[in-house]
């Protein structure tokens, strides 16, 4: 009895290594080739025409994976020869561990970019198709660590290390992490930004005198210091240097981004909660008066 036991138990693994290899395959396959035939990362005009912060993660999404033909048939093939590696014994264990990263990233747009529920069929086969290879990679298990151990002993620097020598790598990563957090913080916070109390995004609503020069819109970026962009009704955008004081209440616009100077405009500023009202020269030449409306953004930085 034990013996037909075990034979039963080691069959009925076996049927369900193989049917999560061939299930993975099937459906891998399906999302590869759909990706090489041109039925995914396709974007609708309609959505091409919207603002950037009016499209949805899905099509943001499909937009960003599609921009490349050579990234999106990457992706493709790297889906169809994984599915194929998992067709056969011997290559099965390269192709999951070559479809894991991919799996999970997926599974990653899908809850998190996308947002789509759990009853959507593309977020419960990423999930199946991540479980099937989890399945794979649990059968051979023994010999991934059979391998991590062996490359473990082969790249050790010392027959016999001391225990004291444990020091060296903890302290090598607690440096590069610190080192490399600081660094981050500045480049967020000091290089990238500089805020100021004009900020956000501006609708121009009244200009006298009226001047084919201004802009329709001006973007005050918080995420870039010191940068501000024009926007015409045209749609050509141009992008300068502001500098915006907020003791003096004065704003100054360069015609280059980092260079101040008052080649574009040199006023003050006055602002009443989403109004604004700038009085000064424009091209040093023309007195002008502008009118401003701030649009709330969907970006938690504006502030």
């Amino acid at each position: 009895m034990p013996n037909r036991f075990e034979q039963y138990r080691r069959k009925s693994l076996v049927v369900l290594y193989l049917a999560a290899r061939y299930y993975a395959a099937f459906t891998l396959l399906l999302y590869g080739f759909a990706k090489v035939m041109g039925a995914q990362f396709t974007v609708l005009d309609s959505q091409l025409a919207k603002p950037l912060g009016d499209v949805s993660g899905f099509w943001l999404t499909w937009y960003y994976f599609g921009y490349s033909a050579i990234y999106s048939s990457l992706v493709a093939w790297t889906q169809i020869l994984g599915a194929l590696l998992l067709c056969f014994r011997r290559t099965a264990l390269i192709g999951a561990l070559l479809l894991l990263p991919v799996l999970i990233n997926i599974l990653g747009i899908d809850i998190w970019v996308i947002q789509f529920p759990l009853s959507s069929s593309a977020l419960r086969n990423a999930l199946y198709v991540l479980f099937a290879l989890v399945i794979i990679l649990a059968f051979h298990a023994p010999d991934l660590y059979r391998f991590l151990n062996k490359r473990r002993d082969d790249l050790l620097l010392l027959s016999r290390n001391p225990r004291w020598l444990i020091a060296f790598p903890i302290l090598a990563a607690f440096s590069m992490a610190t080192y490399q957090a600081h660094e981050a913080y500045w480049l967020a916070n000091t290089n990238n930004r500089a805020p100021s109390p004009i900020d956000g995004t501006w609708h121009v609503v009244a200009t006298q005198p009226v001047m084919p020069q201004i802009p329709e819109w001006m973007y005050f970026e918080y995420n870039r210091a010191h940068m501000v962009v024009f926007r015409f009704s045209d749609g050509r955008t141009e992008t300068h240097d502001f500098r915006a004081d907020p003791t003096k209440r004065t704003l100054t616009i360069s015609q280059t981004w980092l260079s101040p100077g008052s080649e574009i405009l040199d006023s003050t500023w006055q602002r009443s909660g989403d109004t604004m009202y700038l009085n000064g020269q424009w091209d040093n030449t023309i007195s002008v008066q502008l009118t401003l409306e701030r649009k709330q953004m969907r970006i938690k930085d504006h502030r």
